[in-house]
């Protein structure tokens, strides 16, 4: 997957999601609206390689979790 934080926001932001979104083993997010806001705004304030952001790591098992099978 190779998109910006401003694609991927674009992608996720303003759609209907399940109460529960299983991210991995250990996360399950119960709020995806919110849950999104919070880690775009920081990756927003991040600085330096967004690879070793952990929001951005989280944004993209989201998008993975919620793309899968669609």
């Amino acid at each position: 997957m190779d998109l910006t934080p401003e694609e991927l926001q674009e992608l996720l932001i303003g759609k209907d999601y399940p109460n529960e979104i299983r991210l991995n083993p250990a996360a399950v997010v119960t709020n995806a609206h919110q849950f999104l806001t919070i880690q775009f705004l920081m990756v927003a304030k991040h600085k330096g390689d967004l690879q070793r952001c952990a929001a951005w790591q989280r944004l993209r098992e989201f998008y993975a979790a919620t793309t899968e099978n669609n």
